[in-house]
Protein backbone atom coordinates (compact mmCIF):
# COMPACT_ATOMS: atom_id res chain seq x y z
CA UNK A 1 0.00 0.00 0.00
CA UNK A 2 1.57 3.66 -0.73
CA UNK A 3 -1.64 5.72 1.02
CA UNK A 4 -2.95 3.75 4.04
CA UNK A 5 -1.04 5.45 6.61
CA UNK A 6 -2.58 8.64 6.12
CA UNK A 7 -5.77 6.92 5.36
CA UNK A 8 -9.24 7.82 7.65
CA UNK A 9 -9.61 4.66 9.19
CA UNK A 10 -12.65 2.97 11.23
CA UNK A 11 -12.69 2.24 15.21
CA UNK A 12 -14.47 -0.64 16.12
CA UNK A 13 -16.75 1.89 18.55
CA UNK A 14 -18.14 2.82 14.96
CA UNK A 15 -16.48 5.97 15.18
CA UNK A 16 -13.48 7.40 12.22
CA UNK A 17 -10.87 8.90 13.93
CA UNK A 18 -8.41 10.74 11.95
CA UNK A 19 -4.75 10.06 12.39
CA UNK A 20 -4.19 13.49 14.38
CA UNK A 21 -6.79 15.56 15.87
CA UNK A 22 -9.95 14.52 17.73
CA UNK A 23 -12.73 11.77 17.11
CA UNK A 24 -15.45 12.85 15.15
CA UNK A 25 -19.03 10.91 15.43
CA UNK A 26 -20.68 9.44 12.10
CA UNK A 27 -24.32 9.79 11.37
CA UNK A 28 -26.91 7.62 12.52
CA UNK A 29 -27.72 4.66 11.21
CA UNK A 30 -31.47 6.16 10.18
CA UNK A 31 -30.25 9.88 9.47
CA UNK A 32 -30.10 10.99 5.46
CA UNK A 33 -27.30 12.17 4.16
CA UNK A 34 -28.15 12.44 0.68
CA UNK A 35 -31.41 13.36 -0.68
CA UNK A 36 -32.55 12.52 -4.80
CA UNK A 37 -35.36 14.88 -5.21
CA UNK A 38 -37.67 13.87 -2.14
CA UNK A 39 -36.13 10.25 -1.62
CA UNK A 40 -33.32 10.38 1.14
CA UNK A 41 -30.16 8.18 1.08
CA UNK A 42 -29.80 6.90 4.84
CA UNK A 43 -26.29 6.73 6.55
CA UNK A 44 -27.79 2.13 6.90
CA UNK A 45 -27.64 2.28 3.24
CA UNK A 46 -23.75 3.72 3.00
CA UNK A 47 -22.80 1.35 4.96
CA UNK A 48 -24.32 -1.50 3.67
CA UNK A 49 -22.46 -0.38 0.48
CA UNK A 50 -19.19 0.58 2.04
CA UNK A 51 -18.62 -1.80 5.26
CA UNK A 52 -16.53 -4.79 3.47
CA UNK A 53 -14.02 -2.34 1.58
CA UNK A 54 -13.49 -0.08 5.03
CA UNK A 55 -12.80 -3.26 7.11
CA UNK A 56 -10.01 -4.60 4.41
CA UNK A 57 -8.54 -1.25 4.06
CA UNK A 58 -8.37 -1.02 7.99
CA UNK A 59 -6.90 -4.61 8.62
CA UNK A 60 -4.46 -3.27 5.93
CA UNK A 61 -3.66 -0.64 7.72
CA UNK A 62 -3.24 -1.87 11.08
CA UNK A 63 -1.18 -4.30 9.21
CA UNK A 64 1.06 -2.15 8.15
CA UNK A 65 1.25 -0.11 11.85
CA UNK A 66 2.39 -3.27 12.84
CA UNK A 67 5.20 -3.72 11.03
CA UNK A 68 6.23 -0.22 10.92
CA UNK A 69 6.15 -0.84 14.93
CA UNK A 70 7.88 -4.14 14.71
CA UNK A 71 10.90 -2.70 12.39
CA UNK A 72 11.34 0.30 14.90
CA UNK A 73 11.36 -1.84 17.94
CA UNK A 74 14.09 -3.88 15.90
CA UNK A 75 16.21 -1.24 14.95
CA UNK A 76 16.17 0.42 18.16
CA UNK A 77 17.10 -2.88 19.80
CA UNK A 78 19.90 -3.77 17.26
CA UNK A 79 21.12 -0.04 17.74
CA UNK A 80 21.72 -0.91 21.74
CA UNK A 81 23.30 -4.10 21.29
CA UNK A 82 25.65 -3.01 18.19
CA UNK A 83 26.83 0.17 20.91
CA UNK A 84 27.20 -2.46 23.54
CA UNK A 85 29.62 -4.39 21.47
CA UNK A 86 31.54 -1.77 20.51
CA UNK A 87 31.50 -0.31 23.66
CA UNK A 88 32.82 -3.59 25.08
CA UNK A 89 35.30 -4.16 22.58
CA UNK A 90 36.64 -0.60 22.69
CA UNK A 91 37.11 -0.85 26.11
CA UNK A 92 38.70 -4.13 26.23
CA UNK A 93 41.38 -2.89 23.49
CA UNK A 94 42.13 -0.10 25.68
CA UNK A 95 43.13 -2.61 28.05
CA UNK A 96 45.15 -4.74 25.95
CA UNK A 97 46.79 -1.39 24.59
CA UNK A 98 47.86 -0.16 28.24
CA UNK A 99 49.03 -3.88 28.63
CA UNK A 100 51.56 -3.79 25.82
CA UNK A 101 52.13 0.08 25.87
CA UNK A 102 50.38 1.01 22.70
CA UNK A 103 47.98 2.21 21.10
CA UNK A 104 44.06 0.56 20.06
CA UNK A 105 45.20 1.54 16.14
CA UNK A 106 48.54 -0.05 16.64
CA UNK A 107 46.69 -3.03 17.58
CA UNK A 108 44.13 -3.16 15.11
CA UNK A 109 46.66 -2.22 12.25
CA UNK A 110 49.00 -5.19 13.24
CA UNK A 111 45.83 -7.68 12.00
CA UNK A 112 47.19 -8.32 8.54
CA UNK A 113 45.03 -11.92 7.39
CA UNK A 114 47.51 -13.07 4.48
CA UNK A 115 45.77 -11.95 1.08
CA UNK A 116 43.72 -14.20 -1.27
CA UNK A 117 45.32 -16.53 -3.35
CA UNK A 118 44.42 -17.08 -6.55
CA UNK A 119 42.77 -20.87 -5.74
CA UNK A 120 40.92 -19.26 -3.24
CA UNK A 121 39.38 -16.89 -5.47
CA UNK A 122 38.83 -18.96 -8.58
CA UNK A 123 37.40 -21.61 -6.12
CA UNK A 124 34.75 -18.30 -4.93
CA UNK A 125 34.33 -17.64 -8.66
CA UNK A 126 33.26 -21.02 -9.66
CA UNK A 127 30.70 -21.79 -6.55
CA UNK A 128 29.13 -18.04 -7.60
CA UNK A 129 29.50 -18.83 -11.08
CA UNK A 130 25.37 -19.20 -11.82
CA UNK A 131 24.77 -15.37 -10.48
CA UNK A 132 28.06 -13.74 -11.51
CA UNK A 133 27.67 -13.79 -15.26
CA UNK A 134 31.11 -12.61 -16.11
CA UNK A 135 34.37 -14.16 -16.47
CA UNK A 136 36.71 -14.53 -13.70
CA UNK A 137 39.45 -12.79 -15.59
CA UNK A 138 36.87 -9.34 -15.12
CA UNK A 139 36.40 -10.02 -11.71
CA UNK A 140 39.30 -11.06 -10.37
CA UNK A 141 40.32 -7.86 -9.10
CA UNK A 142 36.82 -7.46 -6.84
CA UNK A 143 36.47 -10.91 -5.92
CA UNK A 144 40.00 -10.66 -4.48
CA UNK A 145 39.14 -7.11 -2.70
CA UNK A 146 35.55 -8.43 -1.37
CA UNK A 147 37.58 -11.92 -0.08
CA UNK A 148 40.34 -9.77 1.64
CA UNK A 149 37.31 -7.32 3.14
CA UNK A 150 35.99 -10.54 4.62
CA UNK A 151 39.40 -11.98 6.24
CA UNK A 152 39.96 -9.03 7.92
CA UNK A 153 36.39 -8.33 9.37
CA UNK A 154 37.16 -11.92 10.72
CA UNK A 155 40.70 -11.68 11.89
CA UNK A 156 39.72 -8.06 13.63
CA UNK A 157 36.75 -10.34 15.62
CA UNK A 158 38.79 -13.13 16.54
CA UNK A 159 41.39 -11.11 17.46
CA UNK A 160 38.78 -8.97 20.07
CA UNK A 161 36.73 -11.94 20.76
CA UNK A 162 40.19 -13.22 22.34
CA UNK A 163 40.71 -10.11 24.28
CA UNK A 164 36.93 -10.30 25.59
CA UNK A 165 38.14 -14.05 27.30
CA UNK A 166 41.59 -12.22 28.53
CA UNK A 167 40.12 -9.48 30.39
CA UNK A 168 36.63 -11.77 31.43
CA UNK A 169 34.13 -9.29 29.45
CA UNK A 170 30.87 -10.40 30.15
CA UNK A 171 27.86 -8.92 27.74
CA UNK A 172 24.59 -9.35 30.43
CA UNK A 173 22.21 -7.53 28.69
CA UNK A 174 18.77 -9.70 26.95
CA UNK A 175 18.77 -9.48 23.47
CA UNK A 176 15.53 -9.04 21.92
CA UNK A 177 13.58 -11.65 21.58
CA UNK A 178 10.68 -12.44 19.56
CA UNK A 179 7.79 -14.53 19.76
CA UNK A 180 6.53 -16.96 16.78
CA UNK A 181 5.04 -20.03 15.97
CA UNK A 182 7.78 -22.81 15.67
CA UNK A 183 5.90 -25.71 13.80
CA UNK A 184 6.94 -27.07 10.65
CA UNK A 185 9.20 -29.28 9.08
CA UNK A 186 11.76 -29.48 11.54
CA UNK A 187 15.82 -31.49 12.16
CA UNK A 188 16.82 -32.13 15.53
CA UNK A 189 15.34 -33.47 18.81
CA UNK A 190 12.24 -31.18 19.91
CA UNK A 191 13.18 -30.80 23.20
CA UNK A 192 17.04 -28.75 22.05
CA UNK A 193 17.52 -25.80 24.05
CA UNK A 194 18.09 -24.37 20.41
CA UNK A 195 15.46 -23.55 18.18
CA UNK A 196 16.12 -21.83 14.94
CA UNK A 197 13.32 -20.98 12.27
CA UNK A 198 14.16 -20.11 9.03
CA UNK A 199 12.04 -18.34 6.58
CA UNK A 200 13.59 -19.58 3.41
CA UNK A 201 12.74 -19.54 -0.82
CA UNK A 202 13.48 -22.48 -2.71
CA UNK A 203 14.65 -20.18 -5.57
CA UNK A 204 16.86 -17.58 -3.54
CA UNK A 205 20.84 -18.09 -4.24
CA UNK A 206 21.63 -16.59 -1.05
CA UNK A 207 19.06 -19.42 0.60
CA UNK A 208 20.95 -22.31 -0.72
CA UNK A 209 24.24 -20.69 0.20
CA UNK A 210 22.70 -20.73 3.70
CA UNK A 211 21.53 -24.32 4.09
CA UNK A 212 25.17 -25.69 3.69
CA UNK A 213 26.00 -23.08 6.91
CA UNK A 214 22.60 -24.80 8.33
CA UNK A 215 23.57 -28.59 7.92
CA UNK A 216 27.29 -27.65 9.36
CA UNK A 217 25.71 -26.10 12.50
CA UNK A 218 23.06 -28.99 12.82
CA UNK A 219 25.95 -31.60 12.57
CA UNK A 220 28.39 -29.49 15.12
CA UNK A 221 25.47 -29.57 17.40
CA UNK A 222 23.20 -32.76 16.76
CA UNK A 223 21.70 -32.86 20.79
CA UNK A 224 21.35 -28.91 20.75
CA UNK A 225 19.66 -27.24 18.01
CA UNK A 226 16.27 -27.80 16.07
CA UNK A 227 15.63 -26.18 13.33
CA UNK A 228 12.39 -25.34 11.79
CA UNK A 229 11.56 -24.26 8.14
CA UNK A 230 9.00 -22.27 6.91
CA UNK A 231 8.05 -21.06 3.42
CA UNK A 232 8.74 -17.66 2.16
CA UNK A 233 8.50 -17.44 -1.48
CA UNK A 234 8.89 -14.14 -3.25
CA UNK A 235 7.58 -14.73 -6.47
CA UNK A 236 8.29 -10.77 -8.15
CA UNK A 237 11.78 -11.79 -8.04
CA UNK A 238 11.73 -15.95 -8.11
CA UNK A 239 8.88 -17.10 -10.57
CA UNK A 240 8.93 -20.62 -9.47
CA UNK A 241 9.62 -20.18 -6.04
CA UNK A 242 6.19 -20.23 -4.74
CA UNK A 243 5.17 -24.13 -6.76
CA UNK A 244 8.75 -25.34 -5.49
CA UNK A 245 7.30 -24.66 -2.18
CA UNK A 246 4.03 -26.40 -2.50
CA UNK A 247 6.01 -29.54 -4.59
CA UNK A 248 8.06 -29.87 -0.69
CA UNK A 249 4.66 -29.44 0.90
CA UNK A 250 3.45 -32.45 -1.26
CA UNK A 251 6.54 -34.13 -0.36
CA UNK A 252 6.10 -33.95 3.18
CA UNK A 253 2.65 -35.00 2.89
CA UNK A 254 4.42 -38.35 1.72
CA UNK A 255 7.20 -37.86 5.07
CA UNK A 256 9.75 -36.69 2.64
CA UNK A 257 9.81 -33.45 2.72
CA UNK A 258 13.48 -32.69 3.82
CA UNK A 259 14.78 -35.24 1.08
CA UNK A 260 12.96 -32.87 -1.79
CA UNK A 261 14.26 -30.03 0.47
CA UNK A 262 17.62 -31.06 -0.59
CA UNK A 263 16.79 -31.50 -3.85
CA UNK A 264 15.53 -28.21 -4.75
CA UNK A 265 18.37 -26.74 -2.95
CA UNK A 266 21.04 -28.71 -5.06
CA UNK A 267 19.63 -27.21 -8.49
CA UNK A 268 17.61 -24.42 -8.69
CA UNK A 269 17.76 -24.20 -11.93
CA UNK A 270 14.62 -26.43 -12.62
CA UNK A 271 11.84 -25.49 -10.54
CA UNK A 272 8.80 -25.75 -13.12
CA UNK A 273 6.41 -27.93 -12.68
CA UNK A 274 7.51 -30.51 -14.83
CA UNK A 275 10.83 -30.68 -13.28
CA UNK A 276 8.97 -30.91 -10.02
CA UNK A 277 7.55 -33.73 -10.87
CA UNK A 278 10.69 -35.17 -12.24
CA UNK A 279 12.23 -34.76 -8.74
CA UNK A 280 9.39 -36.58 -7.13
CA UNK A 281 10.42 -39.45 -9.45
CA UNK A 282 13.74 -39.79 -8.55
CA UNK A 283 13.26 -39.46 -4.74
CA UNK A 284 10.58 -42.22 -5.26
CA UNK A 285 7.30 -40.46 -4.71
CA UNK A 286 4.17 -41.73 -4.97
CA UNK A 287 3.73 -39.88 -8.05
CA UNK A 288 0.38 -40.00 -8.93
CA UNK A 289 -0.56 -38.54 -5.44
CA UNK A 290 2.15 -36.17 -5.66
CA UNK A 291 0.86 -35.34 -9.04
CA UNK A 292 -2.49 -34.63 -7.35
CA UNK A 293 -1.27 -32.83 -4.63
CA UNK A 294 0.72 -29.99 -6.90
CA UNK A 295 -2.12 -29.84 -9.13
CA UNK A 296 -5.17 -29.59 -7.08
CA UNK A 297 -3.31 -26.57 -4.97
CA UNK A 298 -3.90 -28.64 -2.27
CA UNK A 299 -0.93 -27.67 -0.67
CA UNK A 300 -1.48 -23.73 -1.13
CA UNK A 301 -3.08 -22.89 2.40
CA UNK A 302 -0.14 -24.63 4.19
CA UNK A 303 1.79 -22.47 2.46
CA UNK A 304 -0.45 -19.08 3.05
CA UNK A 305 -0.22 -19.99 6.87
CA UNK A 306 3.58 -19.32 6.67
CA UNK A 307 3.55 -16.34 4.59
CA UNK A 308 1.04 -14.68 7.15
CA UNK A 309 3.20 -15.52 9.17
CA UNK A 310 5.83 -13.70 7.46
CA UNK A 311 3.61 -11.19 6.77
CA UNK A 312 2.42 -10.78 10.58
CA UNK A 313 6.08 -10.58 11.83
CA UNK A 314 7.55 -8.18 8.93
CA UNK A 315 9.53 -10.22 6.82
CA UNK A 316 10.25 -9.10 3.61
CA UNK A 317 13.84 -10.45 2.85
CA UNK A 318 15.31 -14.25 2.59
CA UNK A 319 16.65 -16.04 4.47
CA UNK A 320 15.62 -14.64 7.93
CA UNK A 321 16.22 -16.74 10.95
CA UNK A 322 15.11 -16.34 14.88
CA UNK A 323 17.78 -17.88 17.05
CA UNK A 324 15.35 -18.86 19.73
CA UNK A 325 13.74 -15.66 19.19
CA UNK A 326 16.17 -13.38 17.90
CA UNK A 327 15.88 -12.01 14.37
CA UNK A 328 19.07 -12.38 11.70
CA UNK A 329 18.54 -11.22 8.26
CA UNK A 330 20.82 -12.47 5.14
CA UNK A 331 22.99 -15.29 5.09
CA UNK A 332 25.29 -15.72 8.54
CA UNK A 333 28.55 -17.71 8.49
CA UNK A 334 29.12 -20.64 10.17
CA UNK A 335 31.34 -19.38 12.52
CA UNK A 336 28.66 -16.36 13.34
CA UNK A 337 25.74 -19.13 14.10
CA UNK A 338 27.98 -21.00 15.85
CA UNK A 339 28.78 -18.19 18.26
CA UNK A 340 25.16 -17.27 18.40
CA UNK A 341 24.49 -21.16 19.82
CA UNK A 342 27.35 -20.91 22.22
CA UNK A 343 25.75 -17.95 23.77
CA UNK A 344 22.41 -19.26 23.88
CA UNK A 345 23.62 -22.49 25.68
CA UNK A 346 25.65 -20.64 27.98
CA UNK A 347 22.30 -18.41 29.02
Amino acid sequence: MTNCRHWLGVSSAGMFVLLSGAPFALPAQNETVATIGQRPILMSELDARTTAKVQERQAAYDLELRQIALNHKRALAAYRESELNDLVDERVLELEAARRKTTSQALLEAIKPAPTSDPEARAFYDAQLGQLGQPYEKLEAKIKEHLDTQARDAAKRKYLDSLRTRFKAVVMLEPEREILDASGPERGPAAAPVTIVEFSDFQCPFCARYEHVLKAVMAKYPDKVRLVYKNLPLPQVHPDAENAAEAAICAGDQGRFWQFHDLLFQDQRLLNVDALKDKAKTLGLNVPAFDECLDSGKAREALKFDERAAEQLALSTTPTSFVNGRIYRGVLTEERLSALIEEELRR
